[in-house]
C-alpha cells in the first residue's frame, strides 16, 4: 500500500520498514529500492541482518539499511514500561557494535544511513526529549566516526497530545510543550551534539502517530433518554416509628436527629450512613419491611436535600456500545474528551452520567 502511494508521491519520501522482519517483508522492501523508492530496512533485532545481506546479494540490491537503538533514556509515565533498555525492539550498544563489524566485514558499511530510536509514548516534556534526543546523537555521531554512511535521524513517535487541556508533564494525558517547542528541542539538542563532533546535521524525520492520527476521527453519538434522580417516597412520622422499638436503629437516628438540629452537616452525613447501614443489615435478617426499608430512605434523602448534599445526578442513556465503539477507553485508560454538539447558547444546568444501551460494566 505505501509503495503504491510512494510511486505517484515524493520522489524524497522516506518508507521506513519497522517491525518484525521476515524473509518476505525485507524482500518487499528491496523490491521497493528496484523501483526507486526510498525504502529503509530498519533493524529492530541483530538477527535480521542476516537475512538483509542474503537477501540484498540474491536480488542484486543495494539496500539502504538504519538500525534501531535502545537508548537509555525512559520517562515513567503510563507507556515508561516500554521505554529504555526494556523496550520491545532495538539493539543495545553491544550489539549495534556488532552490527556495524558485520556489515563492514561483508562490504555493505555504506550502507547503513539511518538511526532510529524511541524514547516513549506520549513523551510529557521537553526536558527528557531533550535527554534522549542527546544521547541519540551521541549514537549517531559514534556510527559516523566508525565509517557508517550516516545521513537521517529518525526520533521515531513520542509527540504528546494535550487531552485534559492542563498543559501539564505531571499527567499521562496532556503535556508541557507545543508543537513547535517540541521541535526546537529535537533540533538543538542535535545540532549541539553534531556541533562538538563536527559531524555534519543530518535529515531529521519523525513518526508522530499518535500526533497524526489522534484527531482523525469523532464519535457523534445521540442521548436518547434520561433518567432522572432517584425519587423516595415521602416519610411521615409514623413511617418511622419503628426506628424507636429497636435499640441500635434508635441510637443512629436519634443520633441523625441531634446532628440536624445542631447543624452539623459532617455528622449528617456519617449518621445517615449508620443508619442506612443498620436498616439494610435489619432488611437482610428479616427484620425490616420493604416498606419501612423505602421509609429510611426517603428520611435520609430528605436530610441530605436539608443540608444540601443530595446528588441530584441525571443518567443520560445514549446511542452506542463502550465497550465496541471506544475500547481504548477501558483497555489502556486513554481519556476521550466529550463536547456537546447543540445547546451551545445554555448554560449547563444538571450534573449527568452517560450510559451506553448495553450491559457492559464499561458501558
Amino acid at each position: 500500500l505505501a509503495m503504491s502511494c510512494l510511486c505517484k508521491g515524493n520522489a524524497d519520501a522516506f518508507l521506513v520498514c519497522n517491525g518484525f522482519k521476515d524473509a518476505e517483508y525485507i524482500s518487499l522492501a528491496l523490491l521497493g529500492r528496484k523501483l526507486e523508492l526510498n525504502t529503509v530496512i530498519v533493524l529492530e533485532q541483530e538477527e535480521e541482518l542476516d537475512l538483509v545481506i542474503d537477501l540484498s546479494q540474491k536480488m542484486n540490491v543495494r539496500p539502504v539499511i538504519g538500525l534501531r537503538a535502545k537508548l537509555r533514556t525512559k520517562h515513567s509515565g503510563h507507556f515508561g514500561s516500554t521505554s529504555g533498555e526494556k523496550g520491545k525492539f532495538g539493539l543495545t550498544t553491544s550489539q549495534i557494535l556488532r552490527v556495524v563489524a558485520k556489515l563492514s566485514r561483508s562490504g555493505m558499511l555504506d550502507c547503513l544511513q539511518l538511526l532510529h530510536f524511541h524514547i516513549g509514548s506520549q513523551i510529557p516534556s521537553t526536558s527528557l526529549l531533550s535527554d534522549g534526543v542527546a544521547e541519540a546523537a551521541q549514537l549517531y555521531c559514534e556510527l559516523v566516526r566508525l565509517g557508517a554512511n550516516m545521513r537521517v535521524f529518525d526520533i521515531g513517535g513520542g509527540l504528546g497530545i494535550d487531552y485534559d487541556g492542563s498543559k501539564s508533564g505531571d499527567s499521562d494525558l496532556s503535556v508541557a510543550y507545543t508543537l513547535e517547542e517540541y521541535a526546537e528541542a529535537v533540533v538543538a539538542s542535535v545540532r549541539f551534539v553534531c556541533d562538538r563532533r563536527s559531524v555534519k546535521h543530518p535529515v531529521i524525520c519523525s513518526e508522530s502517530g499518535r500526533a497524526i492520527v489522534s484527531h482523525h476521527s469523532v464519535l457523534v453519538f445521540e442521548a436518547v433518554s434520561s433518567v432522572k434522580p432517584m425519587a423516595h417516597q415521602a416519610t411521615t412520622p409514623n413511617d418511622i416509628q419503628f426506628l424507636l422499638e429497636g435499640e441500635e436503629a434508635r441510637a443512629s437516628y436519634e443520633d441523625l436527629c441531634a446532628a440536624v438540629m445542631r447543624g452539623d452537616h459532617e455528622s449528617c452525613l456519617f449518621y445517615v450512613d449508620n443508619l442506612k447501614q443498620k436498616c439494610v443489615e435489619g432488611f437482610k435478617e428479616g427484620a425490616l419491611s420493604i416498606e419501612q426499608l423505602a421509609s429510611v430512605d426517603g428520611l435520609c434523602e430528605w436530610v441530605l436535600k436539608a443540608i444540601g448534599e443530595s446528588d441530584s445526578v441525571h443518567t443520560y442513556n445514549i446511542n452506542l456500545s463502550v465497550f465496541t465503539s471506544i475500547p481504548d477507553l477501558w483497555g489502556i485508560d486513554q481519556l476521550f474528551p466529550i463536547v456537546p454538539i447543540h445547546k451551545l447558547d445554555e448554560r449547563p444546568g444538571a450534573r449527568g452520567i452517560l450510559s451506553d444501551l448495553t450491559c457492559d460494566s464499561d458501558g
